[in-house]
Formats: C-alpha cells, structure tokens, sequence
C-alpha cells in the first residue's frame, strides 16, 4: 500500500490535464495519480474544426499522455471507460477497481463531429475527417444548422479555404452566438467577416427535425450527400452536405449516476470548491460539472482546473483545512474569443470588441495547438500551409472596433484566459 494519498483524474482533456499538471507541480512526490483517458491520446476539441477542412491536421489535434507527468514516476495513464465510482473506487471496463483518496471528475461532454470526435483511436478520427473534406471540397453548397461558436467557427473554415463554396448558416435567434450575449460591435464585426467570405446568414429560422427528433438521418451530427432541411417558417434549404452545430451537449456523467449526484441535464452537482455535492472526496470541473453554465475550454483549463488542483492539494497538505478556493462562474459574454477561418475572427471584453488580426495572433492561425501540446509536454510537429490560402483581412491594418489604447488593458485583464 502507497504511503502517500492517491489523486485519480478521470479525463484527459482541459479540465483534467490542468489538474494532473497542477498537482503533479506542487505536490511531486507527495501524492502519486492515477489518470485514466478511454482514448489512446488526448483530443484538441477547440482544433477539431480545422481538422474537417485541412488535409493531413486531423492527426494533430490528438496529442499523447506519455510525457504528462514530470515530477513523479509512480504517477501513471490506464488507458479504460470508468464504469462504476463508488465513495471510494472507480470500476474500469477491464474489470480493474482502483481506489482513490481523491477523485477528480473531467469527462467532458458528448460532442460530435465536426468539432469533437467519438472516436478512441487516432486513425479512426483522421479517416473520418478525410472523408468531410472530400466531401466537401466536391460539393458546391454546404449548409450549417447552428449559429452558436461552433457553427460559426466552422462556416468561417470552410469560406475560408474554399472560397468558392456556398455557406449558409441557419439559426433560430435573432443574432449570431446569441447566448454569449454579444455586443453590437461583436455582431457588427462578426456580420462583416462572414460578409467578406461570401456566408450567407439566416437568421430566426429554426429547423423541424424530419427525422424522429433529428434533423439529419439516423440522428447523426453531418450528412455528405445532397438533402433538404425545412425551418418552422416553411423555407427550404437545399445543400451538398449539412452539419447540426445546435450546442446540444450531453455530458459523460452515466458512470457516476449511482451515485445521485446529477441534476435534470445530466451535469454533476458541485459546490464553489469543485467538491461533488455530499462527496467532499470527490471533484467534477469543465463540461461535466455545473461549476459553470458556461461550457467553454479556458474556463475548465486555466481557471477550474488550478483552482480545484489547489484544493486537494491544500486538503492533502492539511487534512482540517477549512478555507478552500471557491470558484466564480464566469460573466456570460464578458470574454468571448471565436475564430472564423484562419485570419478572423473577434474577442469580446469588457472594454470592447477586437476584430480579425488580434484574434489571428492568439487564436486562430493555428487554434491553440502549439500551446495545448506544450501543456502535455509535447512538441507540435504541425508546420502550417505556408502561403496555400487567400487572406481575406489583409486589408484590414489591424481590424479592431476600439481604440488602440484598450489593447493594455485586454493583455493586462484578458490574455492569460487564452493562453495560459
């Protein structure tokens, strides 16, 4: 028997590899953890879109867990589906129970493609990728249901390096993004971009599904061949292939059930601390948890995941401890940061909203990848595409909608929730 506390993380994405790196730094050898990730390697959900648009990126967004811990040998990845928590032990599917002290629960959500992967291994992910982007550099329409930042994010990828596609986007608000507040130089600034880029927008029409509950066949997320979508309304819209970008999210809590601790949506019920409601043993952050309705990956990454590493680590410090860091959800639509394409995109903050080239410099060009696999202690092998697609901002110098002198108090204020 270990003579040291044992951490077990559940999950290998944002939230949880923030958590490992966080504890595997202040605690080294005082704790050895146990991370256990279904998938071979660790999934860039935030890259995945560029995936279905950019021959060979796919590999890319899927980064190893071999070099995760640095600090501790004993510390190690189970590669299983967690099946079964109890109070105390988590059941694997290869039948193995391991016991924790702490538990720490980071298995996001269900997302599909085009921007997440229900895929376990690396190759199957690449080869369904591949088959998008043939199917849509062969088409001439392409039709996105879903006007959130996915769906945005997505239509800009494709205007973007296929410039001769038509792209509409169908959403059933009255704005884009709708549900991050945005401001109305956000929308000024989103509606220009997509203008430049020749994406049609149509707004308040929401689609009837047609298939059960479903808006595409067999409840799938894409469909590669030619089909219509109807809107409540009564119009039609034909296209080459469609994608549901609707943000209906489903999170990867079944395992955990037994333990009634999930609420109507399926999300883990947490206090402020990140400690599972009546499990103070027990943690749940990102998309899994209702820490915070918004569901976005600098949340779980840079501020849940230290935040809940720094309380196990006080509570393994000094098991009487009782001030533990409490965490404030975020203001919706105080910080928001969305590419559209590789040049584009805006980043909403409270003193206003920066337009294509800022957000090219911290986001988009190659959508965090660089710096998500330096987080896993990974070198990024991706070398870019050079000069192989059109800029369609080079004429903007700069492409902000505030004055210049706000950009210190975004680097002072804001950078750090995106690049840390």
């Amino acid at each position: 028997m270990s003579s040291v506390p044992t951490i077990v993380v559940i999950g290998a994405s944002y939230a949880g590899s923030a958590v490992v790196k966080s504890l595997d730094t202040s605690l080294k050898t005082k704790a050895n953890i146990i991370l256990i990730e279904e998938k071979e390697s660790a999934y860039s959900t935030v890259s995945g879109l560029r995936a279905t648009v950019e021959p060979g990126f796919a590999e890319h967004t899927w980064i190893p867990l071999d070099k995760i811990f640095v600090h501790n040998k004993a510390s190690k990845v189970l590669h299983a589906r967690v099946k079964g928590v109890t109070s105390s032990s988590v059941t694997l599917s290869t039948g193995e129970n391991v016991s924790f002290d702490f538990l720490v629960v980071a298995t996001g959500a269900v997302y599909g493609a085009p921007a997440g992967t229900q895929f376990t291994y690396v190759k199957d992910h690449v080869a369904q990728s591949e088959k998008i982007i043939s199917a849509i550099q062969k088409a001439d329409s392409v039709a996105i249901i879903g006007g959130g930042v996915v769906g945005l994010e997505f239509a800009g990828e494709i205007a973007t390096d296929y410039p001769s596609k038509k792209v509409t986007i169908i959403h059933s608000g009255s704005v884009l993004i709708d549900k991050l507040k945005p401001t109305a130089a956000t929308t000024a600034e989103i509606n220009s971009q997509l203008a430049s880029l020749g994406v049609k927008v149509l707004l308040n029409q929401k689609v009837v599904p047609k298939h059960g509950n479903s808006i595409l066949p067999n409840g799938a997320t894409f469909n590669l061949s030619r089909q219509s979508v109807h809107t409540a309304s009564g119009e039609t819209i034909e296209s080459d292939v469609q994608f549901v970008a609707t943000g209906v999210i489903k999170p990867n809590s079944e395992f955990i059930a037994s333990l009634n601790v999930l609420d109507e949506f399926g999300y883990i019920k947490v206090e402020p601390t990140g400690q599972v409601k009546g499990y103070p043993k027990i943690y749940a952050l990102g998309d899994v948890s209702n820490l915070d309705i918004g569901k976005l990956a600098y949340l779980a990454g840079s501020v849940q995941g230290p935040l809940v590493a720094a309380n196990i680590a006080t509570l393994i410090k000094n098991p009487n401890a009782t001030t533990l860091q409490k965490y404030t959800p975020a203001v919706p639509g105080q910080f928001v940061v969305a590419s559209i394409g590789r040049f584009g995109g805006f980043l909403q903050t409270p003193v206003g909203t920066f337009g294509a080239w800022l957000v090219a410099l911290i986001k988009a060009n190659r959508l965090l990848l660089k710096r998500t696999h330096e987080s896993y202690n990974q070198t990024l092998r991706y070398k870019g595409i050079g000069n192989k697609v059109k800029n369609p901002h080079k004429s903007s110098s700069f492409g902000f909608v505030v004055p210049i002198a706000a950009v210190a108090t975004f680097i002072a204020v804001g950078y750090t929730y995106f690049t840390r």
